[in-house]
């Protein structure tokens, strides 16, 4: 059915937009709505500024300040997912664009409307200029966060996005996004909402690491110093049988790991099965969309998200099916610890083939999803994963080697405590989400309710 609107010359925005797109039914209703209730332009209630401009790609180091993208933005917050760093003194070159506790960072390049609120356990941050950063004034950050992420703020940014081969939110356009001014009632059930679902999605890290200091302890290594040597030695012998001559795989770091994950002489691929339920999207034709995991929706809580993707423009590496308790893990740059259990929602979801997905075994011989989880999420472990990657550019390890990799299945009692422990994350991370829901939908309540 056909969609239309029809605007006076005396109707048109402020800056004489004549692109259809901005003009959709919705967002007209939209703005009659605002109109009806008390609304201020954005830049009268918060500072409204962007990231670094300067190219300071080949700073980027393993350590330091933490520098951010527009795919670190991921569901309200900053994800811990894939970090950056500069070092130190090349942020404090960068006072423009630092990044405060209480600042609400929106993409406005490539990401268009990804949103995280910066909390107070980020510490020193900075970012590149395809983010925009609202440092709040007279109305608070939780509010401002939660109204943007809401429909109604979802609305306003993409209709202010501009462009024709690079599109973008410039900033004088997002200066002028409306923001309705909430009754004190209002501002403080919201604001309640956010802080709320910032403490259940803390609690939820926490007990991630948790599980994570309960498997080094059960396996041995939380116990062995790995420090470098700066040199050391090995016989020619120990290069053929490895097939490989390069001094980082044969640092004593990761051989003495390696000798206590490899005591019971069992592998990944003992406790786990490779799953290659293969996707062939033309017998999805008659569906439309599908749920697409991708190696960037993965959480640094051990979840994934999942955006919905038109069959018709589905990625060409768009290649597994997932079922319920599987546990995908990205292949490519196994440093970055992206792992995820798959939830009874996601079943039938399609990821990446960036992924190896990996369906635990069941029985005496099998092992539990969350241990499996914990287990691929430890940073020894990616680091050891990390040294079995090859190319230069996109360095991945392939998944017959993943499954060689030796794994230390801990007894009954202590998967029980990573299994409690790991569920119980979940279980804040979607207490959290709900808490955000539903601040988001008293968002869209209070707008909408000036449209009656």
């Amino acid at each position: 059915m056909a969609v239309w609107s029809s605007v006076e010359v005396n109707g048109l925005s402020k800056d004489f937009r004549l692109d259809a797109e901005h003009y959709q039914p919705e967002y007209l209703a939209q703005e009659r709505a605002t109109n009806k209730r008390r609304s201020v332009e954005l830049q009268t209630t918060a500072l409204v500024s962007d990231g670094n401009h300067l190219s300071i790609a080949e700073e980027f180091s393993e350590s330091g300040v933490r520098y951010l993208r527009g795919q670190d933005l991921s569901d309200f917050f900053v994800s811990d997912a894939d970090p950056i760093y500069i070092p130190e003194k090349i942020y404090r070159t960068l006072p423009r664009s630092h990044m405060l506790a209480g600042d609400v960072l929106v993409g406005i390049v490539g990401t268009i409307g990804s949103v995280g609120l910066v909390t107070k356990r980020h510490g020193n941050l900075t970012g590149n200029c395809k983010l925009a950063i609202i440092r709040a004034q007279s109305l608070p950050a939780e509010y401002i966060a939660a109204y943007l992420t809401s429909r109604i703020g979802q609305n306003e940014i993409q209709r202010r996005i501009r462009g024709a081969v690079q599109m973008g939110l410039i900033l004088p356009d997002l200066k002028t996004l409306p923001i309705v001014v909430p009754t004190d009632k209002e501002r403080e059930t919201i604001v309640s909402l956010v802080r709320d679902a910032e403490v259940s999605r803390e609690h939820s890290r926490k007990l991630v690491a948790e599980a994570e200091s309960l498997l080094l302890d059960s396996i041995g290594l939380s116990d062995v110093s790995f420090s470098e040597n700066f040199f050391y030695e090995r016989h020619f012998s120990e290069f053929s049988a490895a097939s490989r001559m390069d001094a980082e795989y044969f640092s004593p770091r990761y051989q003495k790991a390696l000798a206590i994950l490899g005591q019971q002489g069992r592998t990944i691929g003992d406790v786990a099965n490779l799953a290659q339920r293969r996707f062939q999207s033309e017998l999805l034709k008659g569906r439309g969309t599908f749920q697409y995991i991708e190696i960037g929706s993965v959480q640094g809580d051990g979840l994934a998200d999942a955006e919905t993707v038109s069959v018709s423009e589905a990625p060409s590496r768009a290649q597994w099916i997932v079922e319920p308790n599987d546990i995908i893990t990205s292949t490519v740059r196994p440093i970055r610890r992206l792992s995820a259990m798959i939830s009874a929602q996601q079943a039938g979801y399609v990821c990446s083939s960036g992924f190896a997905v990996l369906e635990p075994k069941v029985g005496s011989n099998g092992i539990e999803p969350e241990v499996l989880l914990t287990f691929l999420r430890l940073p020894i472990l990616c680091e050891i994963l990390d040294l079995h990657t090859t190319a230069s550019m996109y360095p991945a390890i392939s998944t017959a080697r993943l499954m060689t990799i030796p794994i230390s299945v801990p007894n009954r009692a202590t998967r029980n405590k990573v299994v409690s422990t790991v569920r119980q994350a979940f279980e804040a991370r979607s207490e959290a989400s709900g808490l955000l829901e539903e601040a988001k939908l008293a968002i869209q309540q209070l707008v909408l309710r000036g449209a009656k």
